[in-house]
């Protein structure tokens, strides 16, 4: 056998227990073919073989991000204005800097970030009273300005859909404050040849440059999805992407339970570089829209935002699970929990034996019952919380949600036998915790912005935290016996790292960069991704 590409004079670490570590990769077309020392991996040269010195360097498995949102971030780095971090005085600014070039009644959309100080809705009247304008803090949190209002179509006659929260003044006249609502604004994406660039942009500069070579995403539009095939079909560097396509009532839906379960599409249909990956339900809000028992002594209205009833849910992971398909369901706080652990628990009982590995989004950032994680991972299901959030938490505990709770308790859930699987979960908010390496750090370090440390006892060891994006990802997304370890008849997807992760301080993790991906066996350089990005 003559190799296409070999590797050696590395340290490779193979993520896997038979062979943790090499010196050597051998890839033959898609495949890895042997891993073992330079002098057994050199013996399958051949005067066709493309050799690379690794001159001491690390090689990683590609890294899996298990739950994340490039087509958002690409709106955010693309086609929306990027104001995180700047004052309320400066985003007006830019406000009316938008206003002063933009057409009258077109949309002025700018990405914020996790609790920065914005511009309420008299302050964006001012600025731009003829613009419909929105200002997001995430995905699940915005402001409006009236003319935002008036082309969504709210008034103080508007009901709020399920899963959604439109909030009012006293006088009944709403503030243009939305959580969970984006649908309700009518904002239509881009082109998908402009799309199609911005999501290559976005998937080689953040991901790919960091070791990403397999992305799970959470599809935003029928237009992202066009876009993706698109780039599955091109010759481009690109990860390996599955989509989760989300079911009404939530976020982006682009499919009901019913009629999509009815269809039958297992997990995994489609090919090597784009398939399904599961169906995604959100049950609860984000962080202001958790379902927590801690609030139902308010006004209802004030509750958490449950998107269906409980039995409702049942129903449909019951029909998921039926259909083949994994699900991905959002819930954060402990009511919503408690009502997914039971569905899951339901459909376990309607499908006895099935390897379903239904995930709980979130589930881990706020611990509350143990009792309770026991009953998931009891019943097959797998918990995947979210450590790169630990940046964002304030630094008084009493501030954060629910108060006193121990936050991404990554500790907990391995010592309980889970094995969460790595991801960003970024829609724009954060860009920066695309980077794998920078969310090993927070589950290293556990600091927030300020460098405050956010429940200490919960941290884990860089192994554990490199298992998390490699094998458990794998695992967590059906395709531990293709990807996640560096292992003889998987696809050759691996990274080669500028730094070893093991020699660095935890502190700075995220300086951890890609010299060289490997996708399916084609190699790409970090310089060929820079060029790229120039063009796109």
């Amino acid at each position: 056998m003559q190799a296409d590409v070999v590797l050696t004079g590395g340290r490779v670490l193979t993520m896997d227990p038979a062979a943790p570590t090499a010196t050597a990769v051998a890839v033959r077309g898609e495949r890895i073919a042997a891993v073992g020392s330079d002098e057994e991996i050199l013996s399958a040269a051949g005067d066709g073989t493309r050799c690379i010195d690794l001159a001491g360097r690390t090689v990683v498995p590609g890294l899996i991000d298990s739950h994340t949102h490039v087509e958002l971030t690409a709106y955010s780095r693309h086609h929306w204005t990027d104001v995180r971090g700047l004052t309320v005085r400066q985003v007006l600014d830019v406000v009316r800097a938008e206003a002063a070039t933009s057409p009258t009644g077109s949309w002025i959309v700018l990405q914020g970030t996790f609790g920065q100080e914005l511009p309420d809705r008299a302050a964006l009247d001012d600025a731009a009273p003829e613009h419909p304008t929105a200002v997001r803090w995430s995905m699940h949190k915005f402001q409006l300005n009236g003319a935002g209002l008036d082309a969504a179509g709210i008034t103080h006659r508007t009901v709020a859909p399920p899963g959604a929260r439109i909030h009012f003044e006293s006088s009944g006249r709403p503030t243009g404050l939305v959580e969970e609502g984006w649908d309700l604004l009518g904002w239509e994406p881009p082109a998908v040849d402009a799309l199609r660039e911005s999501i290559a942009e976005t998937a080689r500069t953040l991901f790919m440059t960091k070791g990403v070579t397999t992305i799970h995403e959470i599809a935003a539009s029928r237009t992202g999805i066009a876009a993706y095939r698109q780039l599955a079909a091109g010759d481009g560097p690109m990860p390996r992407m599955g989509l989760a396509l989300t079911a009404a009532p939530g976020h982006q839906p682009l499919i009901t339970v019913d009629s999509f379960a009815g269809i039958g599409l297992p997990v995994g249909f489609g090919g090597a570089k784009l398939r399904l990956s599961a169906v995604k339900i959100f049950v609860d809000g984000g962080r202001d829209g958790a379902l927590r028992s801690t609030l139902m002594g308010d006004p209802a209205h004030r509750w958490g935002l449950l998107s269906r009833a409980p039995q409702r849910l049942a129903e449909e992971v019951t029909a998921i699970l039926g259909a083949g398909t994994q699900a991905w369901i959002h819930a954060i706080g402990d009511l919503a929990q408690e009502v997914t652990v039971s569905a899951i628990e339901q459909a376990v009982r309607a499908h006895p034996g099935l390897d379903h590995r239904t995930r709980i989004e979130h589930f881990g950032n706020e611990i509350y019952s143990d009792a309770r994680m026991h009953r998931l991972i009891a019943a097959g299901g797998i918990p995947a919380p979210n450590p790169s959030f630990v940046f964002a938490e304030p630094d008084d505990p009493a501030r954060r949600l629910p108060a006193g709770a121990v936050k991404y308790g990554l500790r907990t859930l391995l010592s309980a036998g889970a094995q969460p699987p790595g991801n960003s979960d970024t829609a724009g908010a954060q860009p920066f915790a695309c980077n794998p390496w920078f969310t090993m750090q927070c589950m290293l370090v556990r600091a927030n912005r300020n460098g405050v440390i956010v429940d200490g006892d919960e941290a884990i060891s860089l192994d554990e935290a490199l298992r998390m994006f490699t094998v458990d990802a794998a695992r967590a997304t059906f395709q531990e016996h293709e990807l996640g370890s560096i292992t003889v008849g998987k696809y050759a997807d691996l990274a080669v790292l500028n730094k070893d992760p093991h020699a660095v301080p935890a502190e700075q993790l995220s300086t951890v960069d890609a010299e060289i991906v490997m996708v399916g066996g084609v190699v790409t350089t970090r310089e060929q991704l820079a060029a790229l990005a120039r063009q796109d």
